[in-house]
């Protein structure tokens, strides 16, 4: 199952033309990172530390950003192209059990978005020779970059299962991505500002702790925050990395289940 999604999936046009531009993308991210940092402090009045650093952020945000968009394209028609294809019955009473139908369909989707992940790799490494950046940093972006894509490709997958047209999933699919990467931050800030409103204090200096676990709930769902605390030290990963990893975890264990759930239905009916 799984060589014959990798296989179908690179012969097609979008598995050569994707990554090509992907990468110039990134490339050109990098370039404007770069001289908009120079730009604005200077060639002689900055450090090469300084730069090494925005180069990382601005890659490691712009990384995750455009794998989100790409996330549902792979996973959300998965199932349904079986669907419309009229072959998902015969899948389904094959020799294939429902759990491996899943696995082969999630493996391949996710595989090829950590090739994307994997390409950029020397471009994010370039922040090396600029300083600033160790490898801790790369380790801890690129392990929580997989653990969102690999949530959201089993939320891809649960509404490839759900619905009986690729277009409607993938519509969802990226509804999801909307929902918990903006709605979640504007829902923080709309009530953080209410809250500082109420109580006639800003937050601002203040741990993040401090803020009510009622108003920051929903960044912990959120993926850029959790790339965010990924760049912490590894002492102080625990509570805001651990606990978004918790969630992201428990969110795409959940869409497995509701996933394996409506292929087992399909195949009794």
């Amino acid at each position: 199952m799984i060589r014959k999604e990798l296989r179908q999936r690179m012969r097609e046009r979008r598995g050569w033309l994707l990554p090509s531009l992907y990468l110039v993308v990134l490339g050109a991210v990098v370039t404007f990172a770069y001289f908009l940092t120079t730009t604005e402090r200077g060639a002689t009045g900055i450090q090469g530390s300084t730069v090494g650093v925005v180069l990382f952020l601005t890659l490691a945000y712009s990384q995750l950003a455009l794998l989100l968009m790409l996330v549902p394209i792979f996973s959300a028609g998965s199932i349904t192209i079986e669907k419309e294809q009229r072959t998902l019955a015969s899948l389904l009473t094959s020799l294939l059990t429902s759990g491996q139908i899943w696995w082969g369909k999630f493996v391949s989707s996710l595989l090829f978005v950590l090739l994307l992940l994997v390409t950029s790799l020397p471009v994010l490494s370039m922040a090396f020779a600029f300083g600033g950046i160790g490898p801790w940093e790369v380790f801890s972006a690129t392990l929580t970059t997989i653990i969102i894509l690999a949530c959201m490709s089993a939320i891809g997958l649960y509404c490839s299962s759900a619905f009986q047209r690729s277009v409607h999933a993938t519509a969802v699919s990226y509804a999801t991505v909307v929902a918990i990467s903006v709605v979640t931050a504007i829902a923080f800030f709309v009530r953080l500002t209410m809250y500082e409103s109420a109580h006639r204090q800003a937050t601002v200096g203040h741990s993040w702790y401090d803020i009510p676990l009622s108003i920051r709930a929903p960044m912990y769902v959120n993926p850029f925050f959790f790339l965010t605390a990924s760049f912490a030290p590894p002492k102080q990963l625990y509570p805001a990395w651990s606990t978004c990893a918790c969630v992201f975890i428990t969110l795409g264990a959940l869409a497995i289940v509701l996933t394996l759930r409506n292929l087992r239905r399909r195949a009794e009916v």
